[in-house]
């Protein structure tokens, strides 16, 4: 029922089962898992132990088994549920180009805004393809809309949501070409979408990726 060797992550574990992810992260913080090292994503292996154990607490929440139904219709685009939209264009670039994106990539050059102990966290981008050095972002309507009442919640540094997020993504329009890095912004609008903005997911999509990576194909 499982793909060995595939990698998981908590967030898509959850979402795939309607578990909210921040109270999916908690209950296995509270059981003692630890988090994947690799950019500070918790990641797993599907049929490991962990991956096991994941599921044993998803369980404990009400949630369904995170199997090979729910992820195979998630990359045919059949279950918006399953694979946030950004994890959907990603794998709509990795096709196109015939690379893998190394994703949530963190490079030391690009930091968000210091907290009140003045620490700065990595900025990750999407999705990273080191061969061609391009880094391909997905912006969903929060980058181009006002979402109301998430955009006024106060940020760590201060600042609310929204203008965060305005600034984090003129930082990595402005450093990563300064530091030799291509940048490409796929746009929600660009591709067909329900009235709240999600991917309906249709043959044409691939063909708008194939276009605006062209200069990177082959």
């Amino acid at each position: 029922m499982t793909i060995p060797g595939q990698l998981i992550t908590a967030v898509d574990m959850a979402i795939a089962s309607g578990i909210d992810p921040k109270r999916f992260r908690a209950a296995l913080r509270a059981a003692s898992l630890d988090w994947h090292p690799h950019n500070g994503r918790w990641e797993v292996v599907r049929g490991s132990d962990q991956h096991q154990d994941m599921e044993r607490v998803m369980a404990q929440l009400g949630g369904g088994r995170f199997g090979l139904r729910s992820t195979s219709k998630a990359v045919q685009g059949g279950s918006l549920a399953a694979i946030r939209d950004e994890h959907y264009v990603l794998d709509l670039c990795d096709a196109v180009l015939g690379l893998k994106a190394v994703r949530q990539h963190c490079f030391p050059f690009l930091t968000g805004d210091p907290d009140r102990r003045g620490h700065r966290k990595a900025l990750p981008v999407d999705g990273f393809y080191p061969a061609l050095g391009l880094v391909v972002e997905y912006h969903e309507r929060q980058h181009r809309e006002r979402v109301g009442f998430f955009d006024d919640k106060p940020t760590v540094s201060g600042i609310p949501r929204g203008e965060q997020r305005r600034r984090y993504d003129e930082r990595r329009a402005d450093l990563l070409p300064r530091h030799g890095y291509s940048l490409v912004v796929l746009n929600v609008d660009e591709f067909a979408h329900d009235r709240v903005k999600r991917l309906l997911r249709t043959p044409q999509d691939q063909a708008i990726v194939s276009r605006r990576l062209a200069s990177f194909i082959g």
